[in-house]
């Protein structure tokens, strides 16, 4: 415990103290993700982190995504955590590729490459993809576990009724097969066995968030909700670390209400997806979903966050440039609310610039030239006692 403790920052630890933290970790309340460099603990009380995705949907876009973590490796604001939601197998898998260049846990959604269109989900392949994931060194597993034909009938009088890859995947396959439950659930105690002995942590997936904004929180949102924290209390007694994924789109205002539903429970370490604030910013929704994630974190209802790029509604595959403007967007996102969070490591007041860019070279700029407000800072502050400076 201690040396998880140890992989916190300086302010995190400043707002955390020992005891309360072993007592958040035994509960649940803080998670750690493996890592190949270092683990990577979200949950109450830290700071907010941020994660990135990547996929291959056929063999020969794996130098295309082999680029994409290349890029990342070198950028200079680094997710947290990053997720391979590759459709297709291939030589190499990406989590392997991620793990080796980036270090950082690496999450996956198993039965993306185990879906046939014709034959469905087969039990074995999904065991065993499963079981070599976390040999692998997963760290964590989306399991779309809410995925039932009771809230599928719901969903069906929503604008669009479902926009999960996942959760569709398994509803399919349950028509394909004839399941009453999903493949998931029907294999639940073997799933938990591999991932406990392989320390792997379990993301409930949302099969049923909202595709449109007025869609949220409607009866099947607030019943699969439900169905997530009931399921995450059934794993975490299983002796699994859990975490929850949400939202999908919603109107801003709603957010606080969401956040309300969501923490009036038991304290369960979340990832939204978005939230999307708007239905009519296509093209723009690496800023969109910006806007929600920092309000939800604002708030307390995020602990990790996903970097949404500009093509998540375009039909478009990312590139490489999309990818990091996400990742800058979300790391934008992070500075934010961490600055609320510890204001007292960040807020200092006690930080002199040169110039408004904050770095150290001369007074002004191309911009201003010498109607550059740092003239008169320059020559103004040096002659006020030191006593009286940064008040």
């Amino acid at each position: 415990m201690k040396h998880l403790y140890a992989s916190l920052t300086e302010y995190e630890r400043t707002a955390v103290d020992y005891q309360t933290f072993c007592s958040r970790i035994t509960h649940n309340k803080i998670v750690a993700l493996k890592g190949a460099s270092s683990p990577v603990l979200i949950g109450q009380g830290l700071g907010l982190r941020f994660n990135s995705s990547i996929g291959l949907n056929s063999t020969v876009a794996f130098t295309d995504e082999l680029a994409k973590i290349i890029a990342i490796s070198k950028h200079p604001n680094r997710p947290h955590t990053m997720m391979d939601l590759s459709t297709v197998r291939s030589s190499i898998p990406l989590h392997i590729e991620i793990q080796n260049r980036l270090g950082c846990p690496v999450g996956t959604i198993p039965y993306y490459i185990c879906f046939d269109p014709q034959r469905g989900i087969d039990d074995n392949e999904l065991l065993e993809t499963i079981e070599e994931q976390a040999q692998n060194g997963v760290a964590f597993m989306t399991l779309h576990l809410t995925a039932n034909l009771d809230l599928a009938k719901k969903s069906l009088v929503r604008n669009i009724p479902i926009i999960s890859r996942g959760g569709s995947l398994l509803l399919r396959d349950m028509q394909i097969n004839k399941r009453k439950d999903n493949i998931l659930i029907t294999n639940l105690d073997r799933i938990v066995r591999i991932l406990k002995e392989y320390n792997v942590v379990v993301s409930i997936g949302t099969t049923f968030r909202p595709s449109t904004q007025y869609d949220a929180l409607d009866a099947t949102h607030l019943g699969e909700l439900n169905m997530q924290i009931e399921l995450s209390e059934y794993l975490k007694n299983l002796g699994l670390q859990v975490i929850m994924e949400g939202i999908g789109h919603i109107s801003f205002h709603r957010i606080p209400e969401y956040c309300s539903i969501l923490r009036e429970r038991n304290y369960i370490p979340f990832m939204p997806l978005g939230p999307i604030v708007s239905d009519h910013t296509h093209g723009q929704d690496h800023i969109t979903s910006s806007v929600g994630a920092a309000y939800l974190a604002s708030l307390g209802g995020a602990d990790i966050i996903n970097s949404v790029t500009r093509e998540e509604h375009t039909g478009g595959i990312p590139t490489v440039r999309s990818i990091l403007e996400a990742i800058d967007a979300a790391n934008a996102v992070i500075q934010i609310v961490n600055d609320s969070r510890f204001p007292s490591h960040f807020c200092k007041g006690n930080i002199r610039h040169h110039n408004c860019m904050g770095i150290p070279e001369e007074v002004g700029c191309t911009r201003c030239n010498e109607e550059c407000p740092f003239i008169w800072n320059e020559q103004n502050q040096t002659k006020l006692p030191s006593t009286q400076k940064y008040l």
